[in-house]
């Protein structure tokens, strides 16, 4: 029997599997319908939606890099500490006089100086990528606090700030970076080769080598590019905020990775992947937003977004013991 033929006689399965697979998609609209029904003079109004989009932009830049070590089995818990020691070390360098091209490109090769030795650890010494960031994570916060003095940096060239806050069809730039790399990594993960060896490496790396695969390599790519990302966020956040807080990185370290782990359980259930992680963001964006216009108090940002990353693990755990049966 062809596998079509068995699909259409089995109606049951194939709901269940568009369910499953859309289910992100299908909670984030009813959420969305939800709080606009409930509140429509403050939800559904186009300066929260503008709002809702564009505060995400940052958290979407780094969920994206953090993603990439993630599909080839690895993890990179130091996002958040390398977008802000990124743009402490921008603002830094232009308040005391660097020139904007200049200290922009130092911020970049931060980000890859700090993938580089992440790589090194974790890939040629072994080290286990979630200790190892852990560890990069608090040496790197405490660089901030030492690049900014201690203290939040203002005076942020306007150059910058326009780099991030310049408007295009009402949107900030912000905005379109992160959703333009949603493009570009949705397009390397499923149109290019780079993205299905990344895949079959993080599935089973033994048998990757084996194939003839640089295993080594691309782990160590998915580190630094996942870091590079991280700066370039960094530079983003400056823009946006025009002013450098060191303090700021922990608050950025839990969303990206709710809306990773969340969005592997939409669209190709069961895999990072670009777009499923963008919807899972939003997701969680639309229940915070709304839950606080209800009168929630501002620590449900946490609560909500712990306890989707605990569900989305979850979920993707029964998944995997459902299909090893």
């Amino acid at each position: 029997m062809a596998l079509t033929e068995a699909v259409a006689g089995r109606p049951g399965i194939a709901w269940r599997g568009w369910v499953s697979r859309y289910a992100v998609v299908i909670v984030a609209v009813v959420l969305f319908i939800g709080f606009s029904v409930l509140y429509p003079d403050t939800f559904a109004t186009t300066g929260n939606l503008k709002a809702m989009v564009n505060t995400q932009s940052v958290v979407l830049l780094l969920a994206l890099g953090a993603s990439i070590p993630i599909l080839v089995g690895d993890i990179d818990f130091s996002v958040s500490a390398v977008m802000t020691g990124a743009a402490a070390l921008l603002a830094a360098l232009t308040i005391a006089g660097v020139p904007v091209l200049i200290a922009v490109l130092a911020a970049l090769v931060f980000g890859l100086v700090v993938g580089a030795v992440n790589a090194f650890f974790i890939v040629s010494v072994g080290v286990d990528s979630l200790v190892l960031t852990l560890g990069s994570l608090i040496a790197l916060g405490g660089m901030a606090y030492a690049a900014t003095g201690s203290q939040i940096l203002t005076g942020v060239p306007h150059s910058l700030v326009e780099f991030s806050r310049h408007e295009v069809f009402g949107l900030p730039a912000a905005t379109w970076y992160a959703w333009i790399l949603v493009v570009v990594v949705w397009y390397v993960y499923e149109r290019t080769p780079l993205g299905r060896y990344l895949l079959f490496t993080g599935g089973n790396p033994e048998a990757a080598r084996l194939s003839g695969l640089p295993v080594a390599r691309l782990r160590a790519g998915a580190l630094i590019a996942c870091a590079l990302i991280a700066a370039f966020a960094g530079i983003v956040l400056l823009g946006q905020m025009g002013a450098a807080d060191p303090g700021s990185g922990p608050s950025y370290l839990l969303q990206p990775f709710a809306a990773i782990f969340l969005g592997a359980t939409a669209v190709k259930a069961g895999q990072v992947n670009a777009w499923g992680t963008m919807i899972a963001l939003y997701l969680l964006t639309i229940g915070i937003t709304g839950m606080q216009l209800a009168g929630a108090q501002a620590w449900v940002n946490n609560v909500f977004n712990g306890l989707a990353l605990i569900l989305a693990i979850t979920v993707a755990k029964l998944a995997s013991g459902k299909a090893n049966r």
